[in-house]
């Protein structure tokens, strides 16, 4: 039996990495049959915030980093010494085929020059390095530690471009239908349009109002749904603009949801305003239940997935007026609209989790 092991900073918040580890992990126990174990840093005696099958085994290290400082800070170097310590005794007694890194974490920089005996050691890519560093010494010491991976995992082909060495592979992730939603026509659903998000500045929901304020001026029986937990600064300070700007009528918050297919299922249409993205799990949410999606051609995720037209709709980057002119000829078009549906169904085939998941298998959990 082969031995997987995934390392996470945490597994108590909502993310889309936490989601997808969640995916792997069960569906490489059900149907590959793996012993596999979910390793954190950090969950701090926290609940599991998405359900794992009763085999794959969780285990937290108790780091614990300070978030708040540096991580070159003294308090954290030492944190990191311990987490060296700790993840190389968990390779010495567990011996796992495959280590892969999940999150972006300080142990990513000294993982490949560990003592690993057989274990492989890889590493997944979550963010976008179309922003990176220009800093030329800073790059050549990330590119080295990268190139001592045994595998790299990348979204996309754009996003393997930005990698120097030759051990990158590209695996986009999966997503999983669920079957038992009835997917309504597009023309009989109410005039919705949502977002599933976590409030952050990156998410640039402030543009998303703006657009909205403005649309909604010719489309006032249209509202727009906003998922995700307002439990942070910038989430009050977007709920004070809605309310300054008198849009509580038209824009809802609708807090945290774990039901995310019932939920789109209901849209006619999902936007995203994002200031980047890698490889949104929202697209390919929307998309799995025939709910095109409106966004921003930010780099690099929604171009890597949206095809213009046919699926959705690419907006220039930036350019709020376009967008609102998109959303216009959206919402006054419902074979535009049903088209879209039909069609970001079919795109959601190429993100079948059994197709993606034997990728996984093929490239990395059998090396």
């Amino acid at each position: 039996m082969r031995k997987i092991a995934l390392l996470v900073d945490q597994f108590y918040e909502h993310g889309g990495i936490e989601k997808l580890v969640a995916i792997k992990a069960n569906y490489w126990v059900t149907n590959f049959k793996f012993d596999v174990t979910i390793v954190s840093t950090e969950n701090k005696n926290r609940p599991l915030i998405y359900d794992l099958d009763k085999s794959v085994k969780f285990l937290d290290l108790h780091i614990n980093y300070y978030r708040s400082i540096s991580y070159f800070s003294l308090k954290n170097i030492i944190l990191l010494l311990q987490n060296i310590i700790a993840i190389q005794r968990f390779i010495n007694r567990n011996k796992p085929d495959v280590l892969i890194v999940a999150s972006h974490i300080p142990i990513t920089y000294v993982l490949p020059f560990l003592s690993r005996g057989k274990t492989k050691i890889v590493k997944e890519f979550h963010f976008s390095k179309y922003y990176d560093d220009k800093n030329v010494l800073k790059n050549k010491v990330f590119n080295y530690i990268e190139s001592k991976y045994d595998r790299l995992v990348v979204l996309s082909d754009e996003e393997k471009s930005f990698y120097k060495s030759n051990n990158v592979v590209v695996i986009n992730n999966p997503v999983i239908p669920n079957f038992n939603i009835d997917l309504i026509p597009s023309n009989e659903k109410e005039l919705i349009a949502s977002t599933i998000l976590r409030f952050a500045p990156v998410k640039r929901i402030e543009l998303l109002i703006e657009i909205w304020e403005i649309f909604s001026k010719k489309n006032s029986s249209w509202r727009l749904f906003v998922y995700g937990p307002l439990d942070n600064e910038y989430g009050k300070q977007i709920q004070k603009l809605v309310c300054d700007k008198k849009l509580q009528k038209c824009i809802i918050f609708k807090g945290k949801t774990n039901s995310v297919f019932e939920e789109l299922s209901k849209s006619r249409v999902v936007l995203i305003c994002s200031e980047q993205e890698c490889f949104p799990m929202l697209i390919l949410e929307a998309q799995s239940v025939g709910v095109p999606v409106v966004s921003f051609d930010c780099p690099t995720g929604p171009r890597n997935i949206i095809n213009n037209n046919k699926d959705g709709l690419l907006v220039e980057n930036d350019n709020v007026d376009a967008f609102v002119a998109s959303l216009d000829t959206f919402s006054c078009d419902e074979d535009l609209q049903e088209d879209l549906s039909k069609g970001a169904l079919t795109s959601a085939i190429k993100y079948d989790l059994h197709y993606i998941m034997n990728k996984w298998n093929e490239n990395i959990l059998s090396i």
